[in-house]
């Protein structure tokens, strides 16, 4: 497999990654000229002899973000762990992934505006990522979005096309995907290729939702710990009267448990200074990392990306990087500047947390909710 060559950046920020460039199509051949040639290719690629996904190690890692339910912060999760374990880990190289066709990852990653000649869609018609990956911000790199989606879907079948599709493509390091909020061909594609799956679980609606990627995982022969639910956008402050679980966060970890389902032992608070980062009069994205350094939800974030990479290893071993072993996730973190303990932010004269007002560790506080948890769950038992 080719090394990534860092130097091998083209004027339009695209980064080869050692496979031959692609066929561009000239500006003068027709429109059916040109959608025969990408059906010619897909038959090419699906005609080629197939690589066993499980056959030795890889030299990537794959995560996938997914939620069969919109409005969880899925894709708030994807490109934010992308960034973090770009600052935990310098030596790791991040490509990020998106299913959904909003461009929202663009806003975040891209360096420059205006369309691209090879887009994830036309990539993985092509049999290859190699031609669409570009360096982005916070130096993850990314793949341009695609609004012509839907009819890649309507083009796949097989579930298991992306496995051959990254094989090909050769990224040595870790690969972060967002999945649109369906369990439909792509997602399913990104399911089958993930080394961990990141099931995002806000309320009741998106825990049931979750139990149809764990019965398609169940279905594919993966282990149950290849997918752990990340409950997202918790809201503390409602409280219950009555019942064993004293709030919402004991309620979804008491009903995440009955069901037997891995669990993140992290989550993410709601904030509105977290939304204010997607949504300001600059009309610029920014991370959770570099534009809420005061915030609870920049430590949680932290912990989240701590736990994916100590997951990831748990699994399958040191995660592949190029050019050496990899370096020691306490000293990246202290040079990236994520290891600090940040003080809980003042969003309108109110903390962004309540429930935080009187606790000045994070890890404290949230080994004291769980601890709650597990007295109630062992109650109930």
């Amino acid at each position: 497999m080719a090394a990534i060559k860092s130097d091998s950046v083209s004027a339009e920020g695209s980064l080869w990654v050692g496979a031959p460039t692609p066929r561009f199509l000239a500006p003068s051949e027709t429109p059916l000229s040109r959608f025969l040639d990408i059906v010619r290719e897909s038959e090419r690629q699906r005609s080629a002899p197939g690589v066993d996904w499980d056959d030795g190690p890889r030299p990537f890692r794959v995560v996938t973000v997914t939620s069969n339910k919109g409005g969880v912060g899925k894709t708030t999760i994807a490109a934010n762990l992308a960034v973090f374990v770009r600052a935990l880990r310098e030596d790791l190289p991040v490509l990020v992934v998106g299913f959904d066709d909003q461009l929202i990852l663009d806003q975040m990653f891209a360096l420059t505006t205006g369309s691209h000649a090879v887009n994830v869609a036309s990539a993985i018609r092509m049999g290859s990522l190699n031609s669409a990956i570009r360096l982005g911000q916070y130096g993850v790199h990314y793949i341009p979005s695609s609004e012509d989606l839907p009819d890649l879907k309507r083009a796949i079948e097989d579930p298991f096309r992306l496995q051959r599709v990254l094989m090909r493509t050769g990224w040595q390091g870790l690969v972060v995907i967002d999945t649109k909020s369906d369990l439909e061909i792509l997602t399913q594609n990104a399911l089958a290729a993930s080394d961990l799956a990141i099931v995002v679980v806000a309320d009741r609606p998106s825990l049931r939702q979750a139990e149809r990627v764990y019965e398609l995982m169940k279905g594919w022969g993966r282990p149950l710990e290849r997918a752990r639910v990340l409950l997202s956008m918790v809201d503390l402050r409602i409280k219950y009267d009555h019942g064993q679980t004293q709030d919402v966060l004991g309620l979804l970890v008491s009903e995440i448990r009955r069901r037997g389902f891995p669990l993140f032992e992290s989550f993410l608070s709601r904030s509105p200074l977290i939304a204010s980062l997607y949504t300001n009069p600059d009309g610029q994205m920014q991370s959770i990392l570099h534009g809420a350094e005061n915030s609870i939800v920049r430590r949680q974030m932290q912990h989240i990306a701590e736990d994916v990479l100590g997951l990831l290893e748990s699994f399958d071993g040191p995660l592949p990087v190029p050019g050496g072993g990899p370096a020691p996730v306490a000293e990246a973190a202290t040079n990236a500047g994520v290891g600090a303990e940040p003080p809980a932010r003042e969003v309108d004269g109110e903390n962004e947390e309540p429930s935080l007002e009187t606790e000045e560790n994070l890890d404290a506080w949230l080994d004291s909710a769980f601890e709650r948890v597990n007295r109630s769950g062992e109650a109930e038992g």
